[in-house]
């Protein structure tokens, strides 16, 4: 339930949920966020914010009037042990499902508004910020609540969705990025638009050209790599869009050894936003489905950026690495002894030996009994031996086989494709 109430009343573990100013005198630049530190606490009450609204569904609520102590003609009957157990440990799986689910509404209304935002963009009309930053500021939440599954989401785009769904994607990995490397809240959000703002010249660019299945000439190669000029062209022309998003949009395609477009520009030239934007560019376009190419595990993309010399900062691309896993959370992998499974975790050391959920029997080409298991020899592990394509072994019963299995279910499956060719 929401509560407008003075932010003289705010409390740490208080989830607010808007601020009662414009967006670019909020001190957090986003309106949404849970009250977790005194220093922040502080922040606000400095900021000459009079309200905010709270919602005690996600925070804690207003503190109610002490009632009267009264006895219990009904105590309450104590749960058995394994209840208890199975209570806790059912916990993690709603939560998650639940975050998929919401994930899932984000991305799709965020795709629904840029999608608008991009013709009213072919038509000459500015981009309003207005529109923007409640995008952005959704998005960052869902990243704080659980930071893998609106990346997972983004991921199982088809071709006729990319345009708009890279932006989002590269929305999400820009502030995902600048969270890992510890840049303020206002940065992380500026990124964030940089993020879905980057590709707008794409929409100056004749349709037949942006989704050629075959190799470009060199009429059409010069006008594709037109898209960051032209971007930066419309950004300028509409109110109060940051720096940032200027920036990036012009330098993303560029790399640090000056053989990029459109300026050619050097590493030291470079600022970090440009430099985590190409990074963040790549990644989500060489892992997605394409109308000239097919998709690269995650595994193989960051094993193929990390081998490009002179494309990308080194250190930026190690806290990328660092902040979705060289086997992303939710990546279809297959272990050692040919089963398929799921990555449950991808963090801090485990960055090549999560913990995965095995589901399915390659030799076999059958489902197995649904267990987590350790990936590190040193524990007996079944190791990995590569990244898999969900689509590619299950078609369209992916999407909602992976939601069963992060759920902790047993997914319900058809009978996986391509077995010869995929063992």
């Amino acid at each position: 339930m929401l509560h407008r109430i003075p932010v003289r009343d705010l409390r740490l573990g208080m989830y607010i949920s808007s601020v009662d100013c414009s967006w670019l005198d909020n001190p957090f630049w986003r309106s949404r966020f849970l009250l977790k530190t005194q220093a922040d606490l502080e922040r606000l009450r400095r900021s000459g914010i009079a309200m905010v609204t709270i919602d005690d569904d996600r925070g804690i609520g207003l503190a109610p009037p002490p009632a009267p102590a009264l006895p219990n003609p009904f105590p309450a009957q104590a749960e058995s042990p394994a209840l208890v157990v199975e209570r806790r440990a059912n916990r993690p799986r709603r939560r998650r499902i639940d975050e998929l689910e919401r994930a899932r509404e984000t991305v799709e209304r965020s795709k629904e508004a840029v999608q608008r935002m991009f013709n009213d963009a072919r038509l000459g009309h500015a981009v309003q910020m207005t529109e923007v930053a409640p995008l952005v500021e959704e998005i960052a939440a869902s990243i704080e609540r659980d930071r893998s599954a609106i990346i997972n989401v983004t991921r199982l785009k088809d071709k006729n969705e990319y345009t708009y769904l890279h932006s989002v994607a590269v929305c999400a990995l820009m502030m995902n990025l600048a969270r890992q490397l510890g840049l303020p809240e206002g940065e992380v959000q500026q990124a964030g638009v940089a993020g879905l703002l980057h590709d707008i010249g794409k929409m100056a660019t004749p349709i037949e050209v942006l989704e050629k299945p075959g190799k470009l000439d060199a009429e059409e190669r010069r006008i594709i790599e037109d898209h960051p000029s032209a971007g930066h062209r419309l950004l300028k022309d509409s109110p109060d869009v940051s720096a940032i998003a200027l920036d990036v949009c012009l330098h993303h395609h560029e790399r640090i050894d000056g053989r990029g477009y459109p300026e050619g520009l050097t590493e030291a030239e470079l600022s970090v936003h440009a430099r985590m934007g190409a990074i963040c560019d790549v990644y989500d376009a060489i892992t997605s489905h394409r109308p000239y190419k097919d998709p690269w595990t995650p595994a193989e993309a960051l094993s193929k950026m990390l081998s490009w010399e002179g494309h990308f900062d080194r250190r930026l691309l190690t806290a990328f690495v660092a902040s979705i896993g060289i086997f992303p959370t939710g990546g279809l992998v297959r272990l050692h002894s040919n089963r398929l499974g799921i990555v449950l975790t991808s963090e801090g050391e485990r960055w090549t030996t999560p913990t995965v959920r095995v589901f399915h029997d390659v030799v076999a080409g059958a489902a197995v009994a649904v267990e987590d298991v350790a990936t590190h020899n040193a524990e007996g592990g079944d190791p990995i031996i590569r990244g898999e394509q969900g689509e590619t072994w299950f078609g369209d019963a992916w999407p909602r086989m992976l939601d069963d299995l992060m759920a902790g279910r047993a997914p319900h499956a058809p009978l996986a494709r391509g077995v010869e060719q995929a063992a």
